[in-house]
């Protein structure tokens, strides 16, 4: 997740999402409003910080690795919240939310996530996911479908990039060369991300290196989801990539085709920082995705 190329090893996913995404969010600002509500709640085991905005039907910001809601929707969060209730995440160590001892996985902060929608006592609530917000959206939504009426991704993708056998032998690596990549890692980012990090992390600014290695143990897994349990997802799901995405074309395309009710936007001149570079573009496909009959969807 750091520029492609800039640390070869590293597949497209590991290293778009941190210094693309980011540096465009960064742009954006993330400064608070008076209307905002933040809570944490308690969720096995963790408390996660929520930010509520506006009024209306329900709709879930997930960000993306590293990033939090803050920095990560400035451009979608007054938007929507004009007409809807606007909710944002913060997942464990990220943002405002405070970290443990505890390895991160999208299946964890999936299953956190239903736990704050299943509090927030809402029903089944609409979710636009970013990134690593977008891949623990799917498994949000095939293991919880109960909690999610319609779901947006954006830069999701399917597998890391890294064999079976490169995780394995990434495995028996000293730690004093897991700490070396991680290390090219963070040093690939732009300094804003660390910044960010210490005006609201709860664990203070010296943490943000053992949220690095945590997120690189779960980037570099070699599935996120199996394209089989994509089919188990019935409910509409609009997937979203810029057309100069780390994760390609064909590969969206493979997410799309694997979705019962899938629908594919791909972004003109942009790439994984779709939600700052096109906001008025994403804006409103967004909109018109969740507003949509479902008796309009076409099959595949």
């Amino acid at each position: 997740m750091a520029i492609h190329g800039a640390i070869p090893d590293l597949n497209n996913f590991t290293c778009a999402i941190l210094a693309v995404v980011g540096a465009l969010a960064a742009a954006a600002g993330y400064a608070d409003t008076p209307s905002a509500t933040p809570r944490f709640y308690e969720v096995r085991g963790a408390k996660l910080y929520t930010q509520t905005y506006g009024h209306g039907a329900p709709v879930v910001f997930l960000h993306g690795g590293m990033v939090f809601f803050d920095n990560s929707f400035a451009k979608q969060r007054d938007y929507f919240a004009a007409y809807r209730k606007v909710i944002g995440i913060d997942q464990r160590g990220h943002g405002h939310s405070p970290d443990g001892a505890w390895p991160l996985s999208y299946k964890m902060m999936a299953d956190d996530t239903a736990a704050v929608i299943e509090q927030l006592n809402l029903g089944p609530v609409d979710v636009v996911g970013h990134s690593d917000g977008a891949d623990l959206a799917l498994i949000l939504a095939r293991d919880h479908p109960q909690l999610v009426r319609r779901l947006v991704i954006s830069g999701a993708n399917l597998r890391s990039g890294l064999s079976a056998d490169e995780v394995q032998r990434r495995s028996h690596w000293t730690p004093e060369q897991v700490a070396e990549k991680v290390q090219a890692v963070a040093d690939s980012l732009p300094p804003w991300f660390r910044t960010d990090y210490a005006k609201v992390s709860p664990d203070g600014p010296d943490h943000w290196m053992k949220l690095m290695a945590k997120c690189y143990q779960m980037w570099i897994q070699p599935i996120v989801i199996e394209p089989a349990d994509l089919q188990r997802i019935s409910i509409p799901v609009l997937v979203m990539a810029g057309d100069h995405d780390f994760t390609s074309i064909e590969e969206n395309a493979e997410i799309f085709r694997a979705l019962p009710k899938g629908q594919l936007f791909v972004v003109p001149a942009s790439n994984h920082g779709t939600f700052t570079t096109r906001a008025d573009l994403v804006n409103l496909a967004i909109r018109e995705f969740l507003d949509q009959p479902d008796s309009s969807i076409p099959p595949h």
